[in-house]
């Protein structure tokens, strides 16, 4: 699929000159013609989803590739096996377990994306990422997956997004200190490019005011040209829009004590309201694979 250059990228901004290099990496699952093509195929991108996730669980290897959980497991147990993989025992993923990258796999995911990867393996594997985020960290490799891998009721394939750049991702390429640092971007079917948010529980009015604070010097800087939001509960989506509604009547009328300037401007309120999206389409989705 031919992309065409954004109307929104400008050369000056640093982080588009990163970002293609991650869009362009194949996330789509192709069974192929046999049985040997089709384990090449899912090793290959399960090692890509663990390292560019951090993380791996059977229960996103069993969606994505059409199989029950034993073989699931097997999969990802022969991957260890291999040493690609190291499994960490956790009551905080729905599996019960999550597998975690090795650096010969970080090696081999250099070898398939082309792109340099900052891997530092631990000999306790539990300490390669943050257990406090291991929801947040599956949902949100979900949706970015779930987005490449998107069908109409016809089987057409329909994807959302053409690519995606990961959380950590992000992180790497992004040091500057105004600019939040999203869930994640995708590049959309027209060339645009839209910051991903997964927001699975409540947050305070303080919070809100602070992210979409970030959203808006973001947005001015075009890092990205609008923000989908994915949860599993529509109550917090009418949660967030209750906070953001409130914030966007409040926030013109105070004034920053150093510029004496509102905190927000009535066209900058009206961008934020313009550029956050909030898709429900998976709302079923995560709340069934994740919470069920």
């Amino acid at each position: 699929m031919t992309q065409q250059p954004s109307k929104n990228l400008e050369t000056k901004n640093t982080l588009h000159t990163h970002y293609p290099r991650y869009f362009d990496i194949d996330m789509r699952y192709c069974a192929g013609a046999n049985n040997h093509q089709k384990g090449v195929n899912r090793t290959k991108l399960s090692v890509l989803i663990a390292i560019r996730f951090s993380i791996v669980t059977p229960g996103i290897i069993r969606w994505l590739y059409g199989i029950n959980h034993r073989l699931a497991l097997e999969h990802l147990n022969r991957l260890e096996k291999d040493g690609l993989l190291r499994v960490v025992k956790t009551h905080r993923s729905p599996d019960g377990r999550v597998y975690v990258p090795t650096y010969t796999a970080a090696k081999f995911a250099e070898e398939l994306m082309g792109i340099d990867i900052h891997f530092r393996a631990n000999r306790n594997p539990a300490l390669q990422f943050n257990q406090n985020n291991i929801m947040h960290n599956l949902i949100n490799a979900f949706v970015m997956l779930r987005g490449v891998h998107n069908y109409h009721s016809d089987e057409t394939y329909a994807p959302m997004w053409s690519g995606f750049i990961t959380e950590p991702e992000f992180k790497r390429i992004n040091n500057l200190s105004d600019t939040r640092t999203v869930d994640g971007a995708v590049r959309l079917l027209d060339g645009s490019i839209a910051a991903i948010e997964i927001e699975h529980s409540f947050k305070n009015k303080t919070a809100r005011q602070v992210i979409l604070l970030k959203y808006l010097a973001s947005l001015r800087n075009r890092d990205y040209s609008k923000i989908f939001l994915f949860s599993q509960s529509v109550k917090i989506f009418d949660d967030i829009k209750r906070l953001h509604e409130q914030l966007f009547e409040e926030m013109p009328q105070r004034f920053d004590k150093k510029t004496r300037a509102p905190l927000l401007s009535e066209s900058n309120a009206e961008l934020l309201r313009d550029s956050i999206i909030y898709r429900t389409k998976l709302c079923e989705e995560i709340n069934k694979m994740f919470y069920s």
